[in-house]
């Protein structure tokens, strides 16, 4: 039996593991939710010529050592792009939050010094 890949993300806040579920379809192909064109890309009229070919099978249909792993690779770039970028994204929004709130903070403080 052959080992799954995985990988593990870590920072000061947050530990995360990312494991791959070999029965669930989203690892059992090499075309990937986020590593193609953007939809930025696609919508201003690109075609996407990057794509990947579909993983090997063998005569009987099963997929090869190397097409299963390019497989569960692809789902778990896509797995580790989607929680990269839900943490940007919470950055993004925790950075406005106080930017605003040092904002509201400036406007009251001179505000009090008006008087």
């Amino acid at each position: 039996m052959s080992s799954l890949p995985f990988a593990s993300y870590s920072a000061p806040d947050v530990q995360k593991s990312f494991t791959v579920d070999a029965a669930n379809p989203r690892y059992q192909s090499t075309d990937g939710s986020t590593t193609g064109p953007s939809p930025h890309v696609l919508n201003a009229g690109q075609i996407d010529r990057d794509k990947p070919a579909p993983p090997r099978t063998n005569p009987d249909g099963q997929m090869t050592a190397l097409g299963s792993l390019r497989a569960h690779l692809t789902g778990l770039q896509d797995d580790i792009n989607h929680f990269l970028t839900d943490r940007m994204e919470q950055a993004k929004r925790k950075r406005a939050r106080v930017q605003s709130e040092e904002q509201n903070n400036s406007v009251d403080h001179n505000e009090a010094t008006k008087y």
